[in-house]
């Protein structure tokens, strides 16, 4: 395994391997992982590493913000 700070885990927080099952599941759900690493994952990383936790209520608002930019 190369050494070193992961992109994914970088990015959103997420070790590869994690983010290759989180992938998996959205093809099989047929939800777009662009999407869901943009509108949720993304969202989600920035807080928490303001925040050190993330609470229920900001959890919460950046789903429903994630679905109000969902692709139709």
């Amino acid at each position: 395994m190369p050494r070193g700070i992961e992109r994914t885990f970088l990015h959103y927080g997420v070790r590869k391997e994690d983010m290759e099952l989180i992938e998996q599941s959205c093809r099989d759900s047929g939800i777009d992982e662009e999407w869901l690493k943009e509108y949720i994952l993304k969202p989600y990383n920035d807080e928490r590493n303001k925040q050190n936790v993330v609470e229920q209520k900001k959890l919460n608002q950046i789903i429903k913000k994630a679905l109000n930019n969902l692709p139709q």
